[in-house]
């Protein structure tokens, strides 16, 4: 009997914890998109005023509405055109794009693939290449396992690194969503002791942290 208690027991557990996931987990996947916007759109604008190229800032701004739109599959044909024919600017950003385009379509395979390549070309600005790897991992947060979570993030967790924050964010909720509680508890506990970490980060951590148990 006592056996069957356990079980129902740590069923309400994960259940708990995977609404504190959905909560949190969601709010990191649309923070990071919001990222990837208001980078395209600095990016962009910086790439505009380099070139003077008008046509290419409306070309991925049209593709960017496809993506609002909620058309993700002609963007991604759209970032495709973009990144063979634009300024090295637009090109990588529409790489991220397009990347994040294959997700919303439901390719998340292609969608990493595509974020690793950027990761690994060496052309590129090395925050541009870990932010790449960041959104990499969170692609595959659903799906991958914790060892796998682990070996993708620790190379952004540098101190120097200004992708540590969210990394570790991500890091913990990896943890959580897997019922992995003293791993969640300890990495967030790092956020919240970091007086470093971004207030938003900090505070997202400590309301997890009260919610999993692990507050002051």
């Amino acid at each position: 009997m006592s056996d069957i208690f356990e079980e129902v027991s740590d069923d309400v557990r994960t259940d708990r914890y995977q609404k504190v996931w959905k909560k949190y987990g969601s709010w990191f996947i649309g923070a990071a998109g919001a990222v990837i916007v208001l980078t395209a759109a600095y990016q962009g604008w910086k790439a505009y005023e380099t070139a003077k190229n008008e046509a290419e800032a409306v070309r991925f701004v049209a593709a960017m509405q496809q993506v609002a739109a909620g058309n993700p599959g002609p963007a991604v044909t759209a970032f495709e055109a973009i990144q063979k024919s634009s300024t090295p600017g637009y090109a990588t950003l529409a790489r991220l794009q397009k990347a994040a385009a294959l997700f919303k379509a439901g390719d998340r395979r292609e969608s990493v693939a595509t974020y690793d390549e950027i990761s690994a070309d060496t052309k590129l600005d090395r925050t541009m290449r870990d932010y790449a790897a960041l959104l990499a991992a969170e692609a595959l947060v659903d799906t991958t396992d914790m060892a796998t979570m682990e070996r993708r993030l620790t190379p952004l967790l540098g101190n120097d690194n200004p992708w540590r924050y969210s990394a570790r964010e991500l890091l913990a909720l990896a943890a959580l969503k897997r019922a992995d509680l003293d791993r969640a508890r300890k990495e967030f506990a790092v956020l919240t002791d970091d007086p470093n970490t971004p207030q938003g980060v900090r505070a997202r951590a400590a309301e997890v942290l009260a919610a999993i148990g692990g507050g002051a």
